[in-house]
């Protein structure tokens, strides 16, 4: 059972991007139903699309701008050379695999002001 969620968020261009998620198994079938996850050795992934559906942004846990900070909490890391994105409105969703599974993790709307770029 997916354990999709819906996100809305906001941010600035032209800063850096860092947040963090917390995430419990959802499936009422699960043994660790309510537990925070072990993504112990996931991939994690969240990409950020504009209305065209062209990718923005993939931060992944190969790539460094995901990391898992502790049972259930990952940490985003956009780092202010990949937050030039125009002021708008963008979908973004993440998903992890582990064990040979792939699962969402969420899907939503990312609001991006307008920031001042830095000097």
């Amino acid at each position: 059972m997916p354990m999709s969620i819906t996100l809305n968020s906001a941010t600035r261009s032209n800063r850096d991007w860092k947040t963090q998620f917390q995430f419990t198994d959802g499936d009422p079938d699960s043994p660790t139903y309510g537990q925070l996850l072990d993504f112990t050795g996931a991939f994690i992934a969240i990409a950020v699309v504009d209305q065209e559906c062209c990718q923005r942004i993939l931060a992944t846990t190969d790539n460094g701008l995901i990391s898992i900070i502790s049972t259930g909490v990952i940490e985003l890391d956009v780092p202010y050379s990949q937050m030039n994105l125009c002021a708008g409105s963008y979908r973004m969703g993440g998903y992890y695999q582990l064990n040979g599974d792939t699962v969402d993790l969420f899907e939503g709307d990312l609001t991006i002001q307008q920031g001042i770029p830095k000097p």
